[in-house]
């Protein structure tokens, strides 16, 4: 539960707020969109992306799931599997350097984590079993 905030906190709060408005120049946009793209693992702009050899991943089998048609579900699994793909790239690439797993482990784990959960779902979903879970997580509550 959470404890209110004094007046004074929430009028400092609002006062910065105003202040922090991000880059105002076209420069410093541009600089700004490359801010999260330092790994690549979520990011959605592919040509800027380093390229990712799938098949020194998993050379006995496509890692890509074949998806044709308009199922949106499909398609968001298929990109969750392709950013799956883009993390063990990270990792590979990460244990190659001195101390790169040491710095980069808990961001392998974070991002593996927050896709798994997300392919689990989107599976489920095409499998119309996310309301069975549901009513199954309710009954053990």
């Amino acid at each position: 539960m959470r404890r209110p905030i004094s007046e004074r906190k929430l009028q400092a709060n609002r006062a910065n707020a105003k202040r922090s408005t991000g880059p105002r120049t076209e420069a410093g946009k541009a600089a700004s969109r490359k801010n999260a793209l330092k790994h690549g693992i979520l990011s959605r702009s592919l040509d800027l992306l380093p390229a990712i050899d799938l098949d020194s991943l998993t050379p006995e089998r496509s890692v890509h799931p074949a998806v044709s048609g308009g199922d949106t579900a499909l398609q968001e699994i298929s990109r969750i599997w392709d950013r799956l793909a883009r993390i063990v790239a990270f990792e590979k690439a990460s244990s190659q350097l001195p101390v790169g797993l040491e710095r980069n482990a808990r961001l392998i784990c974070r991002y593996e984590r927050m896709l798994t959960r997300q392919l689990h779902a989107r599976i489920r979903e095409c499998a119309g079993l996310e309301h069975e879970a549901e009513d199954e997580f309710r009954r053990k509550i």
